[in-house]
């Protein structure tokens, strides 16, 4: 459960109950003396509880003394009292000389402790005199560990096992696992962790491997992940002088992987017509019967069984499998498939035509059905099945290599298979298989609506977009193209929303998760944010981690339209581990933009620049034109947030300026308020007024209401006289935008702006108010606090943010608001910005607070005024 070096140890995972057990035992027999054995199958942590058992005692001052026993020394008569005793070999009497070793070794106040671990090899006499002096000296205890199952005989003079180490818990295995491997595909994780079974060296020892490379496609079809070599010596050790006919049944029922007893009877009749060896691996230990079921005795003994085993051995076993009447035509298909030593067409098309849908490891059943294939063009085709296959489940090394099979082998000799390849994606710069994002493919390159498999028909020809029902096409037309595919978008979206509402959706979750991506694309987050929350349980449900990470994007996009800070950094947490586990930095960049913009809702600057500036490096060389733009969305932001105006006008016009780096028309329409806000603070507003124009004729046919919400607010901001009026009622009343908290806000705190300067008080009070909580709701403090100085301005005193040193100056509210900003640095331009005041208004404020104060210069303000920066 951790490195065996003692120079840095790891924190224990789990076995609090167990650690509790051994203080309470160091404490009640700290002066009487006393024996805890601590017994637990191979691998189950019983040496790394000893070593947290010893540092406990030395906290707890005891003198301990670390004795192990050896498998070559476990025949030697007292060869283990000499980690103790110099030679306690013939002498007379060994139990007092142990005793007197122990006393020798005990400092004064100190009790010793003796830890002894792996006890099963240490010899009878040697243990029987430790047993002995510590429970007949007074003060010495002796914690010792020895395993339990058919791992060698344990010396009869063993003591009853007081702590039995059992399997760690799931969140404590899993928790385990992603120390060891916290980049392991979730796929993969969760095989681990049904396969270890609890047991803590099995999950370091798989995990370990698969840290450092994947695992080949022989590796994923076996019944078990292969161990790492040292615990593999070990567990193999179970089977030292096991007869060869039962190591063959052994190996039958780890490639069986079935518990159904008549199954593995009727299968090892194949290489035991007597029948003994199944029984006799059942008296040794090596296979259970419980509850009608049989299983291996040891959790990791199935992967030592079948790594053991040569290939010719495994064939046969196949073979044996396949000429059974197992049920099920997938397993039937399978274990032909391994048992083929030449190309076979039959077998191909069988293996590939059983594939179950939600099979975590159909990428390699479906690359191992091409490889049967004697055609070149069939072996084509089986590739490219396999690759979707791996694009859904997120294994993107695999998509990569099979995609550069593909293209090797021969897809330009196939117009199907070239369009299919297109469909996976394009190869990068440097000639890679570039991975799409998001990876929502046509059908033609994807499964049939019963399963992964497309059926082989030679004249098969992609589906045209125009009339086949599936989302999909609609998912990359609407962002091609959002206002020509409006209707049959939103037809989409009503029709999965009453599916929905009634309990039945998804339906299919590989083709239903592009209605994600029509929602967002349509500017709908609400039905983006439900029908994602469905599909991805199913998804993930079925392994499908590379479309549920597509359709995560997707609803974090959601999230941050509703302004919902929590779900969007929830999200890119869990987006970020998965892209990392699938080697996909795009993945990865595309989470990291929602939360730059959220740390722009909070104005929380620190870091900031170099995280959207790790996007922007990573997006533009690669032309990514989505995560580029709303690093520069969220770059924009910040400066707006912060009262530099110039600096977002800058950010913002590149979303849709003809040579603008990060231009995006979906984006640009998303931040048309804030481009509009940063020109109209920096005085550019003709500037934007045919951004507005366009916003509005794509707005015609699209009919979003958060962008009409945001047409409404720009042409407020953009107005003279009375009319802004009528659009900020406008904007506040399109349905459908009362969920967008953090851009409602910010409508009804220009509004209240507006309103307070027209000395409208009262009204400005309401507007400013619900703009404050709406900001407080979601987390964007920097506004919240904006809110709050204006709600000052109009006189409301309950909006007061008390400061330490202000009242004994003699301060009024908004000269303790421009203080404060000062003191952090903020020029009179910046203080303006964030209290809706003119600079001249700013820096008059600042002369009275001045000689108010007695200061001279605003670096003087936090340390007179105890105001913090």
């Amino acid at each position: 459960m951790t490195p065996d070096s003692d120079a840095a140890p790891l924190p224990l995972i789990g076995r609090v109950t167990e650690l509790a057990a051994i203080r309470a035992f160091l404490e009640r027999a700290r002066g009487s003396g006393g024996v805890m054995t601590v017994h637990g199958e191979l691998g189950s942590g019983k040496s790394a509880l000893l070593r947290e058992g010893r540092r406990a005692a030395e906290a707890a001052g005891h003198a301990v003394i670390p004795v192990r026993g050896h498998r070559t020394e476990a025949g030697l008569p007292g060869a283990g009292l000499t980690q103790i005793v110099p030679a306690p070999v013939g002498c007379p009497d060994v139990r007092g000389a142990a005793a007197e070793a122990l006393a020798r070794r005990a400092r004064a106040g100190r009790p010793p402790l003796v830890v002894l671990d792996d006890a099963q090899w240490f010899d009878s006499l040697s243990l029987d005199a430790l047993l002995t002096a510590c429970r007949e000296a007074g003060g010495v205890l002796l914690l010792a560990s020895c395993p339990v199952g058919p791992e060698g005989a344990r010396p009869t003079s063993e003591p009853a096992p007081d702590l039995v180490l059992g399997p760690l818990a799931g969140v404590d295995a899993e928790r385990l696992l992603r120390r060891y491997g916290p980049d392991v595909p979730p796929l993969l994780a969760s095989r681990v962790l049904r396969e270890a079974g609890g047991n803590p060296a099995g999950l370091v020892s798989v995990t370990g491997l698969l840290a450092s490379s994947p695992p080949p496609a022989e590796a994923l079809l076996a019944p078990r992940l292969p161990l790492g070599e040292a615990l593999h010596t070990r567990v193999t050790r179970l089977l030292a002088g096991v007869p060869e006919p039962v190591r063959d049944v052994l190996l039958l029922t780890a490639v069986a992987d079935t518990g159904r007893p008549d199954l593995l009877r009727e299968a090892a009749r194949a290489v035991d017509p007597s029948g003994q060896a199944l029984e006799t691996a059942e008296a040794r230990g090596l296979l259970l019967r419980e509850a009608g079921t049989v299983r291996f005795g040891h959790p990791l003994l199935c992967s030592a069984v079948y790594w053991a085993a040569s290939r010719t051995q495994r064939r046969r076993a196949h073979l044996a499998l396949a000429e059974r009447d197992e049920p099920g035509a997938y397993r039937r298909a399978l274990h032909r498939a391994l048992a083929s030593a030449a190309p076979d067409e039959a077998t191909a098309r069988e293996l590939e035509d059983s594939v179950p849908g939600d099979l975590p490891e159909a990428a390699a059943v479906h690359e191992l059905a091409a490889d049967l294939s004697p055609r070149p063009v069939d072996r084509a085709r089986g590739l490219v099945r396999a690759a979707w296959a791996a694009q859904v489940r997120d294994q993107t090394g695999e998509l990569r290599r099979l995609v550069a099979r593909i293209t090797t082998l021969s897809a330009g000799q196939c117009p199907e298979t070239a369009a299919a390849v297109a469909a996976l994606g394009p190869l990068g710069a440097a000639g890679e298989p570039a991975v799409p994002w998001p990876p929502f493919p046509p059908p033609a390159a994807g499964p049939a609506p019963c399963g992964l498999s497309a059926p082989r028909v030679s004249g098969a020809r992609p589906p045209d977009a125009r009339h086949d029902r599936s989302p999909s096409p609609p998912s990359a037309l609407c962002w091609t193209d959002r206002t020509a595919h409006t209707d049959r978008g939103r037809a989409l979206l009503g029709t999965a929303g009453a599916a929905l509402a009634r309990g039945r959706f998804p339906v299919e979750p590989l083709h239903d998760a592009a209605l994600v991506s029509v929602a967002t694309a349509l500017d709908d987050p609400l039905a983006a944010e439900r029908l994602g929350g469905a599909v991805l349980e199913s998804l993930t449900g079925h392994g499908y981690f590379g479309t549920a990470r597509a359709v995560l994007a997707h609803r974090q996009l959601a999230r941050l339209h509703l302004g919902d800070r929590e779900g969007v950094l929830r999200d890119a947490d869990t987006g970020e581990r998965w892209s990392r586990a699938a080697d996909d930095p795009h993945g990865a960049a595309v989470f990291r933009c929602g939360v730059a913009q959220v740390r722009a809702w909070e104005g929380a600057e620190e870091g900031h620049a170099a995280l959207t500036d790790g996007i922007l490096a990573f997006a533009l060389p690669r032309g990514l034109p989505l995560p580029a733009s709303r690093a520069r969305w969220a770059r924009g932001l910040m400066a707006l947030a912060h009262g530099r105006p110039e600096d977002a006008y800058e950010e913002l016009r590149m979303l849709s300026d003809p040579g603008g780096d990060a231009r995006h028309p979906v984006v640009a329409a998303w931040a048309l308020g804030d481009l509009v806000a940063a020109a109209v603070a920096a005085r550019r507003g003709d500037a934007v007024r045919d951004r507005v124009r366009w916003a509005a004729e794509v707005n015609r046919s699209l009919r979003s209401a958060p962008l009409e919400h945001l047409l409404a607010r720009s042409l407020a901001l953009l107005g003279e006289g009375d009319a802004p009026e009528e659009h900020f009622a406008r904007a506040l009343a399109v349905p459908g935008t009362g969920a967008l908290r953090y851009e409602r806000a910010r409508t009804q705190l220009a509004f209240g702006e507006w309103l307070r300067r027209r000395r409208r008080v009262l009204e400005a009070r309401d507007q400013l108010q619900r703009a404050r909580d709406g900001f407080v709701s979601a987390g964007a403090r920097v506004w919240a606090r904006r809110a709050g100085s204006e709600l000052l301005a109009a006189g409301d005193a309950t909006a007061a943010d008390p400061l330490r040193g202000t009242a004994g100056f003699g301060l009024t509210p908004r000269e303790a608001e421009v203080a404060r900003l000062a003191a952090r640095g903020l020029s009179n331009q910046g203080i303006g910005w964030q209290l809706g005041l003119t600079h001249r208004t700013v820096a008059s404020h600042l002369s009275r607070v001045f000689a108010k104060a007695g200061v001279t210069s605003r670096k003087q303000l936090p340390a007179v005024l105890g105001i913090g920066i």
